[in-house]
Parts: structure tokens; sequence; C-alpha cells
């Protein structure tokens, strides 16, 4: 369980870009002391790099191979694939898959777990949400920081995907700009220093985050669900994407109409609605929507 390797950055656009093809170049580049130079940002925001790779899923650590004591940093799976069909980071899928990984990665980012798994607020400010944090972490039996460290992860999490109201004097070209505020999944009101959840467009979800999410989830490990289930299911794209079931709904329906005959089907059991999806890992998921994506380019 892991607090605050962000340094206070949120991902920035061009960012996991540059810090992947990097590792792919070289895995032990972030041991250089001179990386920072090499990706042109401060020291602290190389170290955020680094963190956000791992925190992501696109990067994992590994022993040298030459015997040499420390551990390189080299894409995962996940990462490979993204060097393959979206190096810079321009399809919403992969950042859907991204933010998926982040709820589902306790390790390295508890407070995306507990945000989008556990708080039920609607409608709140930072403070009542670290609070709120402080509590869970408490009461749940888990070693819990200083509230100061609970509050700059909450303030990176917003701050990475809250749209500010009014958004005045917005500059598209900004670099500083969190990707993830592309979700839409938070919305921040200036004036009352509020913030509130928002339901993903499912127009924008693809067809195949659904099979993706609930694999990484592990929901899939004891085979078919109960259709609500399959909806709150913690790491679940429902709880990742703030979906009621009713938008989930739509989302399996999407799904069954747009994937291939059998992929993802929704069958009755004993009265009992059960979503029944294709076996398959993670990976295979995300590589099935970049071909389709590439197909419909084509097309």
């Amino acid at each position: 369980m892991r607090f605050g390797g962000h340094e206070t950055f949120p991902i920035r656009e061009g960012w996991l870009h540059k810090g992947l093809t990097l590792i792919e170049a070289d895995p032990a580049a972030f041991k250089d002391p001179f990386v920072a130079d090499t990706l042109g940002v401060g020291r602290n925001m190389a170290k955020s790099i680094r963190h956000w790779l791992i925190a992501t899923g696109l990067a994992g650590t590994q022993s040298r191979q030459n015997g040499n004591q420390g551990k390189v940093l080299s894409p995962t799976r996940i990462g490979y694939l993204v060097l393959e069909y979206d190096p810079y980071f321009l399809h919403i899928g992969t950042w859907l898959a991204l933010h998926v990984n982040l709820v589902n990665n306790p390790d390295e980012a508890q407070t995306w777990r507990w945000f989008f798994s556990r708080y039920s607020g609607q409608r709140f400010d930072r403070i009542a949400c670290s609070e709120a944090l402080k509590r869970f972490l408490n009461s749940s039996g888990q070693r819990a920081p200083v509230l100061r460290t609970l509050q700059r992860d909450i303030a990176c999490l917003l701050s990475s995907y809250a749209v500010p109201l009014p958004n005045e004097h917005t500059d598209p070209e900004d670099a500083s700009e969190s990707p993830f505020r592309r979700l839409g999944l938070l919305t921040y009101f200036r004036d009352s220093h509020m913030y509130r959840r928002n339901e993903a467009e499912v127009s924008e979800i693809p067809a195949e985050l659904l099979g993706y999410a609930l694999r990484v989830s592990g929901a899939l490990s004891d085979g078919d669900l109960p259709l609500r289930e399959a909806c709150f299911v913690e790491g679940g794209l429902g709880r990742c994407l703030q979906l009621g079931l009713d938008a989930f709904i739509d989302v399996v329906e999407k799904a069954e109409a747009e994937l291939p005959a059998g992929t993802v089907r929704v069958i009755g059991s004993a009265g009992e609605r059960k979503l029944h999806i294709y076996s398959q890992p993670a990976a295979e998921w995300l590589e099935a929507y970049y071909h389709r994506n590439l197909a419909q380019v084509a097309a």
C-alpha cells in the first residue's frame, strides 16, 4: 500500500510516451542520475514518471540479468501493446485501460482504489474527501500515513480527473493538464470549491473494455456473474467509470452487438440474469480493441 509516489504531479501529456520509449530502449535508464535531463523534465517529475509507468501497469521492475545489484524497469505486455498500437497515447481506450489499472493497483495507488471502489460521496470538497479516506484506513485496520500525505494524494487524484468550471483561459496546448480529464469522471466548480462525480459517456467506452476491466479486477475467476454484481464489483468497469446499472447494461448491450458472437452474452439462470464473458487475458482484450480500432480506420 503506497501513497505519494507521484511526487504530487498528475500524469501530464507526453510523459508516459517519453518514459515508455525510454525504458524500451534502455531498461536501466532510470538508474541514470541524469535521466531527468534525458526526459526534459525536473528531477521530481522524472521520479513521478517512473511511478506512473509502474502504477498504470505499463512497466514493471525486474532484477538485472548480468548479476548487478538493483532492479531495472521494463515494459509489461500492456506496455508493449501500447508501444505497438498507440505509442503517442491518442486513443481514449488506452486511457480507460490505464485508469482501470490504477483502480486495481492498491499497492501503488491505494487512494485510487478507495475513491473509485469504496467512497460514496457524489458532491464533496477536497477536505471532506481526505478526511473520509483517513477514516476508512483507520476503520479497516490499515496503517494510515499522516493526514497531510493523504491530502496530497487526494489533491493529485482530483487534479488528474476534474474538469474545472467555468473553464476560463484554457490553453488547448497546455501540457500540464492530465489526459485523464478526457474521461469526464469529475467536475470541479471553482465558485464553490466543490467536486461532482459524473458517469462516463457510454458512447465513449469501447466494448472490449468491459471484458478488460472485469478480467483485471479478478471478478471473472469464478465464471459468470449476476448482472448487478458485475456492475458494482470492486475494480470492474461499473465502479471504475461510475456507471449506474442502466448505463452498465447499455455497455453490455453495446458489447453484445459490436463484438464477435458469443464474446459477451446475458443469459438467464434461475430467474436471474447473468453476464457471460469469453475468458481471455486482459492484454488480449486490449489488443482486440486496437485491432478493431485499426479495422474501423481502414474501412
